[in-house]
């Protein structure tokens, strides 16, 4: 199971669950309180901070399975590929833009919004290099990594 698919199901049990990658652990809280913890060095291993509290939480059940799930994953299959932004000129706005419903391409910032995805795969960069309707020169531009401080632990 991948960080990120933990952090969806995990969201998906209620609205007072949330995830916090500070630090490197992947961090479960209930409302503002951490409840949990799956260790990024090892497998196996989850903390419950407190057992009588976790057992009385929406779903604990559930969640105790996702976060089981996830420690269990080898720690090389967690990450996601990782992802860069393809820098093509200085400045804030210097970042290629793809618009995921028509394909088209534009210079502008390095969020993602709506329909335009500014991060890509190793996979994804070369299947760009391979589209003859974006003009640039790749040993020109620059890549920086565009993932999550956390979900690449």
């Amino acid at each position: 199971m991948k960080y990120s698919e933990a952090k969806k199901q995990i969201e998906a049990l209620s609205n007072k669950y949330s995830i916090d990658m500070e630090g490197n652990y992947f961090h479960v809280k209930y409302k503002i309180y951490e409840i949990a913890y799956v260790y990024p060095d090892e497998r196996y291993k989850v903390c419950i901070w407190s057992k009588k509290i976790f057992s009385k939480l929406t779903f604990s059940n559930k969640l105790y399975m996702i976060l089981s799930e996830l420690a269990m994953t080898p720690l090389d299959e967690r990450v996601e590929g990782k992802k860069h932004y393809v820098k093509i000129q200085d400045g804030n706005l210097g970042y290629l833009n793809i618009n995921s419903l028509t394909g088209k391409m534009m210079i502008d910032s390095a969020d993602e919004i709506g329909d335009i995805k500014t991060k890509f795969t190793d996979k994804g960069i070369e299947q760009l290099k391979q589209r003859d309707d974006i003009p640039l020169d790749w040993d020109k531009v620059r890549f920086e990594e565009a993932n999550w401080p956390g979900l690449h632990c």
